[in-house]
């Protein structure tokens, strides 16, 4: 399956751009590896939710490895185009890649997953008001960081107290001699129905 991705990836890739990284051994580091790293907090079933999904990472390795029922939002057509394809060819049930944005899709799916998952979209404050409030109460909400995230989960403190949010565990590991840093976030109570905001609002205003 990873096989296919990759050459697809590389294929689309030539004249669209979705990924700056094109080296299949890169991809199978940086995209898949990176991915996999949170795996272990998926349970087969969970209903998850990746935000702005990009070419897919990391919501499609997981869901290659587990059987969970997969949403993946992106803002860019062409990328949500490009999932759908993957979705198909890697015949992934129970999976679909969505046109949209996070303040648009929450009107309507709000306190719904039991996962929220985003890899390189935004900085933690503006990323707490995106995907928190998709979760349940009990559910986690897992962010893929590299090397700023202490700074950035310092200045999110107050935006995931006011989300109903709670840090449960930061893991930290190397990946092809880059630091890379999860941040694994538990809702503890509902999100007021304010949350998220519309207009680019929680990129302008963090919290």
């Amino acid at each position: 399956m990873y096989e296919v991705y990759t050459d697809y990836l590389i294929e689309v890739n030539s004249h669209t751009n979705l990924t700056t990284i094109t080296n299949p051994e890169e991809i199978k580091i940086k995209h898949f590896e990176d991915s996999l790293s949170v795996i272990s907090y998926i349970n087969e079933g969970d209903k998850v939710l990746d935000i702005g999904a990009g070419a897919g990472f990391p919501g499609i390795p997981l869901r290659i490895e587990k059987n969970f029922d997969l949403t993946l939002i992106d803002s860019v057509n062409k990328k949500v185009k490009f999932m759908n394809e993957v979705i198909k060819k890697l015949d992934l049930k129970d999976t679909r890649a969505v046109h949209t944005r996070a303040e648009d899709f929450a009107k309507e799916n709000r306190e719904s997953y039991d996962v929220v998952v985003s890899r390189a979209v935004a900085n933690m404050s503006t990323l707490s008001e995106l995907c928190i409030p998709f979760l349940k109460t009990g559910g986690i909400f897992i962010a893929l960081k590299g090397p700023k995230a202490d700074k950035e989960l310092e200045d999110a403190q107050n935006a995931i107290n006011i989300l109903g949010g709670k840090v449960k565990k930061i893991d930290r590991f190397e990946i092809d001699d880059n630091d890379r840093v999860n941040i694994i976030v538990e809702k503890v109570h509902p999100s007021k129905k304010i949350y998220p905001r519309s207009k680019n609002q929680p990129k302008k205003n963090p919290l």
